[in-house]
């Protein structure tokens, strides 16, 4: 994985620091005078601090800990930080292709609805549209047939009034007819005269029957064409109203359908700026959780230099620290060493732990034995030895903070060991 530049310099600023104290270190180490060996009283008793060797060393043991602690922390610190740097890219990453799916999702989802939709608008109307032509068409149909029945009904009663007429001619022509032969035997002339008369009156009567009925014929087909004109005008007027019903229908169904389209277009324009305003929002939101998290980890790589820098510091200073006392120790030892006087008395395995307290300019204050094994004039020699000595002039040039913690109130413990019994 490439390293993040945001980490880069803090990275290279922290190994380079690690280096210049490496090497500091090791010249130092190089140049620090080697440690003067115990020395050898004339006497050949060897008089130690108690425990201060193995406190030095440990102190040593814990500092060296500390730097390879704090190197090892640096070390899971660096992995760390690239290890949720490439987590946080993949996560990112992941979120963005995640985003655009459910953005392309939710488009084909509302794309497929809005053509649903037209599709269940357009069957709608397709469905209405044959409603509404069905009904004309049964309308028409109704139409038609009552028509046709008001047209038989008149046929018939056009009928049944010629029959009656018929009916009533036959029935005073029989009347007629009897009146005559009852009149013929009364008188012939008279009969011939009227028989005669009445032929005239019945070529009348035939011919304003017939007059009447050319007339009756003339007014019905009068009345047919004037039907049927009539007729038709209402055919022509229905197919105007139907031919006007069905362009302002299509052109309602066209209108419908590109404000349709238009409000089809206002959506998708705004639900696309709607997207670009979110993902330029949440790439903004990223950014700035990336700047803080960025901060953070610069503050917290500082931090962690900074205490670094301190414990190294702590390191070499406690080292330092452990030279003085060491050479300290030396000092006093050859001291009290050169002071010490043998007794008679003494036998290999004696020894004797004095308590002694120094004031900061090396002047002894008192000598106290704390534990024994010895005979009195061994302890005594030991004392003595210390009094001898009344003032450790070195010790005079230690910092006030190791003279404090080390020599103003120590332990010494005298063993002499080259008597053979």
């Amino acid at each position: 994985m490439k390293l993040d530049r945001s980490y880069a310099l803090p990275v290279v600023l922290a190994t380079g620091l690690h280096i210049v104290v490496a090497i500091i270190f090791a010249t130092e180490w190089q140049m620090m005078p080697e440690r003067k060996p115990p020395v050898e009283i004339k006497q050949r008793v060897q008089a130690s601090l108690i425990n201060m060797d193995s406190i030095l060393a440990m102190q040593k043991k814990e500092a060296e800990a500390k730097r390879q602690a704090a190197a090892k922390k640096q070390a899971e610190l660096d992995a760390k930080k690239k290890a949720e740097a490439k987590k946080r890219a993949e996560e990112k990453k992941k979120a963005e292709a995640k985003k655009l799916a459910e953005a392309k999702k939710k488009a084909e989802a509302k794309k497929q609805a809005e053509a649903k939709k037209q599709a269940e608008a357009k069957k709608q109307a397709e469905a209405k549209k044959q409603a509404e032509a069905k009904k004309q068409a049964e309308a028409k149909k109704q139409a038609e047939a009552k028509k046709q029945a008001e047209a038989k009904k008149q046929a018939e009663a056009k009928k049944q009034a010629e029959a009656k007429k018929q009916a009533e001619a036959k029935k005073q022509a029989e009347a007629k007819k009897q009146a005559e032969a009852k009149k013929q035997a009364e008188a012939k002339k008279q009969a011939e005269a009227k028989k005669q008369a009445e032929a005239k009156k019945q070529a009348e009567a035939k011919k304003q029957a017939e007059a009447k009925k050319k007339a009756e014929a003339k007014k019905q087909a009068e009345a047919k064409k004037q039907a049927e004109a009539k007729k038709q005008a209402e055919a022509k007027k229905k197919a105007e109203a139907q031919r006007l019903a069905e362009a302002k229908k299509k052109a309602e169904a066209e209108k419908q359908a590109k404000a349709l389209e238009a409000a089809k277009q206002k959506a998708k324009q705004e639900a696309e700026q709607r997207l670009k305003e979110q993902l330029a929002e949440q790439e903004r939101a990223a950014a700035a959780a990336k700047a803080a998290d960025d901060a953070r980890q610069q503050a917290l790589l500082d931090n962690e230099l900074a205490s670094s820098l301190e414990e190294e510091m702590a390191y070499q200073e406690s080292v330092s620290n452990a030279e003085a006392v060491g050479s300290a120790l030396a000092y006093i030892r050859d001291e009290i060493s050169k002071r010490w006087k043998r007794p008679a008395d003494a036998r290999n395995g004696m020894y004797v732990e004095v308590m002694i307290r120094l004031v900061p300019t090396g002047e002894v204050i008192s000598v106290e034995v704390v534990a024994k094994d010895a005979t009195d004039a061994m302890v005594a020699s030991v004392k003595n030895a210390v009094r001898k000595v009344g003032r450790f002039d070195k010790l005079s040039g230690l910092d006030t903070v190791i003279f404090d913690a080390n020599f103003r109130k120590f332990r010494l413990r005298f063993r002499p060991e080259d008597l053979r019994l």
